[in-house]
């Protein structure tokens, strides 16, 4: 297939930054395939086409990190492996963020309905259960419903080898349109109070928006990839070697370690999001 063929997961690792082009070209080209063939149901059918595109590479990179476990003995950290995770999610971002922010009114409020209402929805649930101090209760709430979404992930990887891509890849198209919507905002209440707006605005605006949700954001997505990778390795481990056998129990052992590096992550993304993310809202 021409879009399985761009890269390969060794070039990937060695290369990561490449990543955030071939996710940009992944999701532009799922955005527009969709606007073309079901323009109807764009806001999930985009987040599909993407998914198609990257399993293949999210299976080879699977496979290449059961395989590190008995070929370095040394090397079972994955650090290789997380460079890779978080261009591929910038350049997921940032593509959905691009088409939000540029394409007209009209057209946004159709393809990105679905994570429109979901945005809001999540906004009402919370703006619902909080009520007194705010990192006593936001705080476990944040945690709770990341850990959450973290063993979807887990979940996902394990039935479907790479099933994790989907939730990322989800969430990479709703935090598109939640730091899309805040750059119109800040746009349109610069244009409202100047008359005019510059390269400047635009800069401030973008800079702004990213900061504000990418701050806790990337370390949040980074535990949820962790998490699937974890999934992913269990899964080929469980297809290759008997239950209990030496070789099983090493990557058992490998799984669990990336599962609480996965713990971690959440963990100090939700003190971010709770104590550090906030300053951008003044």
């Amino acid at each position: 297939m021409v879009l399985e063929s761009l890269t390969g997961a060794e070039y990937a690792e060695k290369r990561p930054a490449e990543m955030f082009i071939v996710a940009f070209a992944y999701t532009t080209i799922a955005i527009l395939l969709s606007l073309w063939v079901f323009a109807e149901y764009a806001g999930l059918t985009m987040v599909f086409f993407t998914v198609m595109a990257a399993i293949p590479l999210m299976i080879k990179l699977i496979v290449l990190e059961e395989r590190k476990l008995f070929t370095r003995a040394h090397e079972t950290t994955h650090r290789a492996t997380i460079p890779f995770f978080i261009f591929l999610f910038l350049g997921m971002v940032s593509a959905y963020t691009f088409f939000f922010t540029v394409l007209p009114e009209a057209t946004v409020n159709q393809i990105f309905n679905v994570q429109i209402s979901t945005i809001q929805s999540v906004n009402t649930n919370i703006a619902n259960q909080l009520s007194g101090q705010f990192f006593g209760e936001f705080f476990p709430l944040v945690i709770f419903n990341n850990l959450k979404v973290m063993i979807f992930a887990v979940l996902f990887s394990f039935i479907y080898g790479s099933g994790a891509i989907f939730i990322l890849t989800w969430n990479a198209s709703v935090l598109g349109v939640a730091i899309g919507s805040l750059i119109r905002d800040l746009v349109g209440a610069a244009a409202t109070s100047a008359g005019a707006v510059g390269i400047g605005t635009y800069f401030g605006a973008v800079s702004l928006s990213f900061a504000r949700y990418l701050i806790h954001g990337i370390p949040e997505i980074g535990a949820y990839f962790v998490a699937g990778l974890s999934g992913g390795i269990i899964s080929v481990g469980v297809l290759r070697y008997q239950l209990f056998d030496e070789r099983f129990m090493v990557v058992m052992k490998d799984a669990l370690f990336l599962l609480i590096v996965a713990v971690i992550l959440v963990l100090v993304s939700g003190a971010v999001e709770v104590l550090i993310s906030p300053l951008f809202y003044a």
